[in-house]
């Protein structure tokens, strides 16, 4: 007869069984993991190096074969007829902007600009004294204007003076008649000194304005002179390679021509190092550092 197991007993085959399958798979998991760990690719993290990256400029040399061409060619003449008295460039050479690249003999330009600044200095003078001769001039016709008026009210005043006497019967008709043919006259002699003061001052008005016009212009050319004169400096316009300068002191250079006979190209092209930089000689042309951004 069958007996029945006690409640212990079961409970201790079923921890074990639990335990058992339990350990399998906590084994399985560990196997499938560690198999996969080998399978999988990787670096460890000592092994990397890190660091920042930035925005800069990237400068690479080169060996290259080819013909440098610049952006464009700027020929400078000479605004005057001059010559050559120092050079300071040479054919290759770099220059910023307003380098002195030679030096002309400017001796009777600019002496010829000094003496157009005393003339603008005497024509200023010139002005100033033709406008206080008009301020003159119409103060002289105001003054006679003023005289005139007091006359004329001297002359209208006599008149009913006679008037009257000869409304008492003291006066005569002639006395009258004379002092109303002065009274007339003086009236007729205002209203010309009027006249004669309005077109007198339109008269000088214009003649002013003809004179300061005239100044101006005047102005206007010594202005262009002195620019002239500023672009016989000889200085570069910008910042370029100067190709070819005419470097034979003592030359004489016609206004009109290049008055460096020389060429400044605005650099558009990397300077090579090696085989490049021959023919680049050869070619008679340079170019600029071109730079590469990221």
């Amino acid at each position: 007869m069958d007996r029945e197991i006690p409640k212990e007993v079961r409970n201790k085959e079923r921890n074990k069984k639990i335990i058992r399958y339990g350990g399998m798979g906590a084994a399985g998991i560990v196997v499938i993991s560690v198999l996969i760990s080998l399978m999988r690719t990787g670096v460890k993290e000592k092994d990397i190096v890190f660091s920042q990256v930035s925005t800069g400029t990237i400068e690479v040399s080169v060996s290259a074969s080819g013909k440098v061409v610049p952006a464009f060619e700027e020929i400078i003449n000479s605004p005057i007829n001059t010559r050559i008295l120092e050079v300071y460039k040479k054919g290759g050479d770099s220059v910023d902007i307003g380098t002195p690249i030679l030096k002309l003999d400017l001796q009777s330009a600019e002496t010829d600009y000094k003496q157009k600044l005393d003339e603008e200095q005497m024509r200023s003078y010139k002005l100033k004294q033709l406008k206080l001769e008009n301020m003159t001039k119409l103060n002289d016709l105001e003054m006679k204007i003023k005289v005139s008026a007091m006359q004329l009210n001297r002359k209208k005043v006599e008149l009913r003076n006679e008037q009257y006497l000869d409304s008492l019967g003291s006066g005569t008709t002639d006395k009258v008649r004379q002092a109303e043919l002065s009274y007339n006259v003086a009236e007729l002699e205002y209203e010309q000194l009027k006249q004669q003061y309005a077109n007198e001052k339109e008269v000088l008005d214009a003649e002013y304005q003809v004179q300061e016009l005239d100044f101006s212009i005047f102005r206007k050319t010594l202005a262009e002179t002195k620019r002239t004169l500023d672009d016989a400096q000889v200085r570069s316009p910008r910042k370029a390679i100067l190709t070819y300068i005419n470097n034979q002191i003592g030359a004489q250079v016609a206004e009109g021509r290049g008055r460096d006979s020389r060429h400044v190209r605005r650099p558009c092209c990397r300077r090579r190092q090696g085989d490049s930089q021959d023919r680049q000689r050869e070619a008679g042309r340079y170019g600029e550092q071109r730079h590469s951004f990221v």
